[in-house]
């Protein structure tokens, strides 16, 4: 196994192309990354940051980019560690941003002070978009519980009550016995079949990574599966369809590059390494014509 720091060129014949939304400081800003195989990437915007934080504690950690069927382009992050916010901004252009927003997910969970890792789903049979994200409630770190709420909206301008979307009844916060579920991502395995993956918030103990499937994006959840091994710590979660591979991109405990779990089964799964330094992003699959433009092609 070697890490590949030269960039390459990018495969303008690959049949799929994939954009990384990213974080490396996180008091800098949003980081992009192009790449056709999900193991050799290149920089957007020169390896300079694309947005950066103007709402909320003025953090950006964690974001994540949704391509709705409007061809909008969506975008949410953590705004800070103690916040019942996550940032919001929308453009067609994933380089130029919006003006960013802080929406209030948390403030009817009475007993929570952080809405961390936020992710968005669009929900093609219902027409609505869901915003997901982890929550600590209780004492954090003294017998809380790690729980994963979701709200939905037509728009980004009204919003659903948040409601739990998987809960575990164990406390987050990283410590030994913390088994609380975070850092959750929903893929949409087949037409009735979705797979929510997320972390057991148990650092001390490796691997990390679990998932449930379900007939629908809310749930139910089913039994748990994994975990996906070979790991030494993983956070982060982020799954795409590299031709008939499950692809599972994490931010790993061992590496500032991302690693890449590729499986054909969901049971058996190899992991490699990519040349991308980063820190917990999301992955999803762009149009060829956007990604040549974002790297200039």
């Amino acid at each position: 196994m070697s890490f590949l720091h030269a960039q390459p060129a990018i495969d303008t014949t690959a049949k799929q192309y994939f954009l990384f939304s990213y974080f490396l400081k996180q008091d800098a800003g949003v980081n992009l990354a192009v790449s056709t195989n999900g193991i050799n990437w290149v920089p957007v915007n020169k390896g300079n940051v694309v947005a950066t934080a103007r709402v909320g504690e003025k953090l950006v950690r964690d974001p994540s980019i949704n391509l709705g069927p409007d061809g909008v382009y969506r975008m949410v992050w953590t705004t800070g560690w103690k916040s019942k916010t996550i940032g919001y901004a929308a453009s067609k252009d994933p380089v130029h941003w919006g003006e960013e927003q802080a929406i209030p997910v948390g403030a009817a969970i009475d007993s929570t002070t952080n809405c961390w890792a936020p992710e968005i789903y669009y929900d093609t049979e219902r027409r609505r978009y869901m915003i997901y994200w982890s929550s600590n409630v209780g004492p954090w770190k003294k017998g809380g519980e790690g729980r994963i709420y979701y709200v939905t909206t037509p728009d980004f301008k009204t919003f659903s009550k948040p409601e739990v979307l998987f809960r575990n009844g164990f406390p987050a916060g990283g410590a030994p016995g913390n088994k609380g579920p975070i850092d959750a991502f929903i893929y949409k395995d087949t037409e009735h079949r979705f797979l929510l993956f997320y972390k057991k918030d148990d650092n001390s103990k490796v691997p990390t990574i679990y998932f449930r499937a379900g007939e629908t994006p809310e749930g139910p959840w089913g039994n748990e599966h994994g975990p996906v091994t070979p790991s030494t710590g993983d956070e982060g979660p982020s799954v795409v369809r590299i031709g008939d591979r499950y692809c599972l991109f994490t931010d790993p405990f061992e590496s500032d590059f991302a690693y890449m779990f590729v499986s054909a089964d969901l049971k058996t799964w190899q992991r490699e390494v990519t040349d991308l330094k980063m820190a917990h992003g999301t992955v999803i699959e762009i149009p060829k014509n956007v990604a040549l433009r974002l790297i200039g092609r």
